[in-house]
C-alpha cells in the first residue's frame, strides 16, 4: 500500500489534472462524480462523511426527502445554484469584508463554488473548476445547502454533527464558522409554536451506524 504522503501527492496532481481538463460535474454526467470523489476523499481526509451524515439526519427527519435531488431532475443544477446563491446572500448581511475567500465543494455532484468577500457583498462563481488556492475548503452537500438556506437546519447543527466539514487555515475557518453562525443561528431550526426535528436529538446508535458505513463525524 502507497503511504499517505505519497497517495495524498498523487491525489492532488491527479486533481490538478481533473481541474485542467474541466471535467463535467455529477450533475452533467453523473459518471464522472465518482472517481473525482475518491479523489478527494484523499486530499481532504474524511469528506465522504458528510453524506454519511445526511442519511442519518433523513432517518431522523431533520432533513427532508425534499432535499434531496433524484436522478432525472433537470432542475437540480439550477435549484442548487440558486441556494448557493442564498448562501452567499446571507453571508453578506454580516461582515463579508472580515471574510477570506473560500471554496464550497458539495459532494455529492463534486460542485465546486468559490465565494469572494469584500466590502461589497460576497461574489461567487458557481460551477468552478475547483478550490481557490490556499484557501479554506468547506465539504458539505446538496441536501444540508438546501435545509441550511431554508432554515430547516441551523449552521451549529450542520456542523456539529457532520453535515459540513472544513479544511485549511483555522483562523480562516474559526471566521468563517462564526459567520455561518450569524447567518443561520439555531433559532432558524424553530418554527413559531412548532419545535422542528433537531439534529443535536440524534439517536447516537443511528450515527453510529451511519459511521461505520462512510467513517466517524468529526466535530470541528
Amino acid at each position: 500500500m502507497l503511504p499517505r504522503v505519497l497517495a495524498t501527492g498523487l491525489a492532488i496532481v491527479v486533481l490538478a489534472a481533473t481541474v485542467a481538463r474541466g471535467w463535467s460535474c455529477g450533475f452533467e454526467d453523473p459518471n464522472s462524480a465518482t472517481m473525482q470523489r475518491v479523489m478527494l476523499t484523499v486530499v481532504y481526509p474524511e469528506s465522504l462523511h458528510v453524506q454519511g451524515a445526511a442519511d442519518a439526519a433523513l432517518r431522523a427527519g431533520a432533513l427532508k426527502p425534499e432535499h434531496f435531488t433524484r436522478p432525472g431532475d433537470f432542475f437540480a443544477l439550477q435549484r442548487t445554484t440558486r441556494n448557493l446563491d442564498r448562501l452567499a446572500g446571507a453571508l453578506a448581511k454580516g461582515k463579508p469584508a472580515d471574510l477570506a475567500a473560500f471554496s464550497v465543494v458539495l459532494m455529492g455532484p463534486v460542485l465546486w463554488t468559490r465565494f469572494r468577500p469584500d466590502v461589497g457583498g460576497v461574489a461567487i462563481e458557481p460551477h468552478a473548476d475547483g478550490p481557490l488556492p490556499d484557501k479554506v475548503v468547506v465539504v458539505s452537500d446538496v441536501p444540508a445547502l438546501a435545509a441550511l438556506v431554508a432554515g430547516d437546519v441551523s449552521a451549529a447543527d450542520a456542523m456539529t454533527t457532520g453535515l459540513v466539514r472544513f479544511y485549511g487555515d483555522p483562523a480562516a475557518i474559526v471566521a468563517l464558522r462564526g459567520a455561518l453562525d450569524a447567518a443561520f443561528p439555531t433559532d432558524a431550526t424553530r418554527q413559531t409554536g412548532n419545535a422542528k426535528p433537531s439534529l443535536r436529538a440524534f439517536d447516537q446508535s443511528s450515527l453510529d451506524a451511519s459511521n461505520n458505513r462512510r467513517g466517524s463525524v468529526v466535530k470541528l
